[in-house]
């Protein structure tokens, strides 16, 4: 358990800090107000982070928090969508990025499967669901994550992703041959099913690692810390 059993918040919003103290409650925690964006991070973590993004500063207190914190659960929320301040948050430390109306049901979530050791992977947004209607195949590539390149795929109605890198040598399987859900490496030719990562040829001799994709109120998002 944490040393500091509270719920830290930076946020202006009576409403979401009103939701976040009935959750808290609930955990058996207690809220714990953070006075500015500009405030170090405490010695001591809290049992997780709610940060209203739209604050100046609130982007570089994510990285602050999170370089003092590595496994600190640290939730930002947007009042509006943006999705250029919603990546910011991401590549900062972020473990989940949401609306103003799920904010306080996320922020709990994730802290109590955290307390009970559960926790979930840490997540990041990929682009809108409509983004990917009537694209088939190889649909995008994301170049850094901290897992690596992931290369996305849109096979019979469904997305999945893959490290886009070939166990054997390191190739970009993004630039190989999609044939059905079966990718040829450009490189040495190992192929493997980008459905459920599955070798299907050598030269290589493992699985390729997949990840989880999530659809959520219109969005999508990978959780890259928790391979499939």
């Amino acid at each position: 358990m944490h040393a500091l059993r509270g719920l830290a918040l930076l946020t202006r919003d009576a409403l979401v800090e009103q939701r976040v103290a009935r959750a808290a409650g609930r955990l058996a925690l207690e809220v714990l107000k953070v006075r500015a964006a500009i405030e170090d991070a405490p010695q001591q973590a809290p049992a997780g982070l709610l940060v209203e993004l739209e604050l100046d500063g609130a982007v570089d207190a994510i990285g602050r928090w999170r370089e003092a914190h590595g496994e600190l659960i640290i939730v930002g929320f947007l009042r509006t969508p943006e999705a250029g301040l919603w990546s910011e948050a991401e590549q900062a430390g972020a473990d989940l990025v949401t609306t103003r109306g799920n904010a306080d049901r996320e922020f709990a979530r994730l802290v109590a499967d955290h307390l009970s050791g559960a926790r979930r992977g840490r997540r990041i947004r990929l682009a809108s669901e409509q983004e990917f209607a009537g694209r088939l195949g190889f649909v995008g590539r994301i170049e850094e994550t901290p897992a690596g390149p992931i290369s996305i795929y849109h096979i019979d109605h469904r997305l999945h992703a893959v490290l886009d890198a070939c166990p054997h040598a390191g190739a970009s399987l993004s630039e190989g041959e999609l044939d059905g859900d079966v990718v040829t490496c450009p490189r040495h030719g190992s192929q493997f099913r980008v459905t459920d990562g599955e070798r299907v040829r050598g030269p290589a001799d493992t699985p390729l690692p997949c990840f989880r994709v999530l659809v959520e109120a219109g969005e999508v998002f990978i959780e890259l810390d928790a391979p499939r």
